[in-house]
C-alpha cells in the first residue's frame, strides 16, 4: 500500500492511501479513535475538611465552584505525555495490579484561593516530564478561603474505554477527488471564467480558452464548480482506491507514534482473525 505524507508535524498529519478500499482505511481510522492507548486520570482523591496554611496561619475551606466529579472530570481529559515503551496496563503489569512506577504516574495539587487552579497546578510526583502538556488550561476558580487539596492517579486505558483516552481528534478520511473537464458545445468562454472564479480553494484557471486545474490535491470536493457551469463540461468523481487520511493528536501521542501504533495493532488483530479463520473445523 503506497503511502504519500501529504504534511507531517508532531501533533497533526495528512497521508494519501494508494490501493486500499474504503473499508480498509476507516479501519485504520477506527483504530486511530479506539484502540490507541495513553495515560490518562483516572481516580482523584479530594482532602475533605478545614485546611491550614502553614505560612499565614489561616484556615481554609475544602471546596470550591464546582462539584467534586465536576473537577475530576476536568483532570481526566488533561493531556500527558505517555511513553508506550515504559507504561503498560494494570491488569498486564508485573505488580499484577496494586500499582507501580511502570503502570501509573501519581499527581498532587495544592492550590489556595483566591485563584485560579491551572493544569500546570497539576505536579507529578517523580518524574518533571510527565508534567501536563497544556500547563494554561483552567480547571477551576477558588474564592477567598477555598482550597483545592487533592492526589490523582492517571493509568493507561484507550477510547474504548473513554474519551480522556482517546490519542487521536479529528479523524478522518475521504476519497481523492478527480476534477474531470471537457468543455461541452455551448460553453461560453465566460461560462468557464465564472466556473473558475467559483471555486473556495482557487485551483481553477481559464486562460487561451481552456479551463484547467492547477493542483487537484487542494480540491474539497464542494462541487461549486459542477453547479456554477449550467453546461456540465466540468465534473468531480471521488477515487475509490485512493483516500487521505488526516488527524490530530492532544500530544500525548506524536502523530507519527499514533500511526504506527494502529497499523501495528490493527494487524496483530487481523492476524489473530485469520488464524481463527482457519482453526473452523
Amino acid at each position: 500500500m503506497p503511502v504519500t505524507v501529504e504534511q507531517l508535524t508532531p501533533r497533526s498529519t495528512t497521508l494519501e492511501l494508494e490501493g486500499v478500499t474504503a473499508a480498509q482505511a476507516n479501519a485504520i481510522r477506527r483504530t486511530l479513535v479506539a484502540d490507541v492507548p495513553k495515560l490518562a486520570i483516572e481516580d482523584v482523591e479530594f482532602h475533605l475538611g478545614p485546611i491550614r496554611d502553614e505560612t499565614s496561619g489561616k484556615d481554609y475551606d475544602s471546596s470550591t465552584s464546582m462539584f467534586d466529579e465536576g473537577v475530576a472530570l476536568r483532570l481526566g481529559l488533561l493531556p500527558i505525555p505517555t511513553d508506550l515503551s515504559q507504561f503498560r496496563r494494570k491488569s498486564e503489569c508485573t505488580c499484577n495490579g496494586a500499582g507501580c512506577a511502570n503502570c501509573q504516574v501519581m499527581y498532587s495539587i495544592d492550590r489556595k484561593g483566591p485563584c485560579t487552579v491551572y493544569a500546570k497546578d497539576v505536579v507529578p510526583l517523580g518524574d518533571a516530564s510527565l508534567a501536563i502538556l497544556e500547563p494554561e488550561v483552567p480547571i477551576v476558580r477558588l474564592g477567598a478561603r477555598q482550597a483545592l487539596l487533592a492526589y490523582a492517579t492517571a493509568v493507561i486505558g484507550t477510547g474504548r474505554e473513554h474519551a480522556k483516552w482517546q490519542v487521536a481528534h479529528a479523524v478522518g478520511i475521504y476519497p481523492r477527488p478527480h476534477v474531470k473537464i471537457a468543455r461541452k458545445e455551448g460553453c461560453t468562454d465566460a461560462c468557464l471564467k465564472r466556473t473558475a472564479a467559483s471555486c473556495p480553494v482557487d485551483i481553477l484557471r481559464f486562460g487561451d480558452g481552456k479551463l484547467t486545474v492547477t493542483d487537484e490535491v487542494k480540491c474539497i470536493d464542494c462541487h461549486a464548480c459542477e453547479k456554477s457551469c449550467e453546461h456540465g463540461s466540468i465534473h468531480i468523481e471521488p477515487d475509490e482506491e485512493r483516500f487521505f487520511l488526516r488527524f490530530d493528536t492532544d500530544g500525548s501521542l506524536s502523530a507519527r507514534e499514533a500511526l504506527r501504533f494502529a497499523l501495528k495493532d490493527l494487524r496483530r488483530r487481523l492476524e489473530e482473525l485469520r488464524e481463527a479463520v482457519q482453526a473452523i473445523p
